[in-house]
């Protein structure tokens, strides 16, 4: 789990100028497939441990009685664990989406100047005097925050939140 918390050791600038130097290596600079990665890398340590607190927090007496009435470990997967796991993989899935919608500088270093994203054009309108643009750009950024919060606050149980890093 620590190996997941590595990258965010780090300040994200350092690690961003050395991910686009490999990346230009690989000729996926300027792409969408090296923008793409990009955001899986950073968000992976959002998914992992928000799942692992989800999973972590299912009652094993429910799988055992299932495994006990003679269900196999498949059916006991997907009809007893993830559906008490889904309000935390959910909630996962949210927070990953949003730090990739608010993600700036890995895309500003690996993607630009031919990937551009929300964050991308609301420095680029600000740094160009074009307010109404930045402003306008900030408020799209900042409604899917505030709805996601609110589910995210209607998913997260406390429970769950006190399983995360055991």
């Amino acid at each position: 789990m620590l190996l997941f918390l590595i990258p965010q050791a780090f300040p994200n600038l350092t690690v961003y100028i050395n991910i686009a130097r490999i990346f230009y290596d690989f000729g996926l600079n300027g792409t969408l497939l090296g923008v793409v990665l990009v955001h899986s890398v950073h968000g992976l340590m959002f998914s992992v441990w928000i799942s692992v607190a989800a999973f972590s927090s299912t009652d094993p007496m429910l799988e055992r009685a299932s495994r006990n009435l003679g269900a196999g470990p498949i059916y006991t997967f997907f009809h007893i664990v993830l559906p008490q796991a889904m309000p935390g993989i959910i909630a996962s899935c949210i927070f990953v989406f949003l730090e990739s919608l608010d993600e700036f500088t890995g895309t500003f270093f690996v993607g630009a100047p031919d990937i551009t994203t929300l964050p991308l054009l609301l420095y680029t309108a600000s740094m160009e005097g074009n307010y109404q643009i930045a402003s306008i750009t900030a408020l799209i950024l900042l409604v899917p925050s505030i709805g996601f919060m609110i589910i995210i606050n209607k998913f997260m149980k406390p429970e769950m939140l006190s399983k995360l890093g055991k």
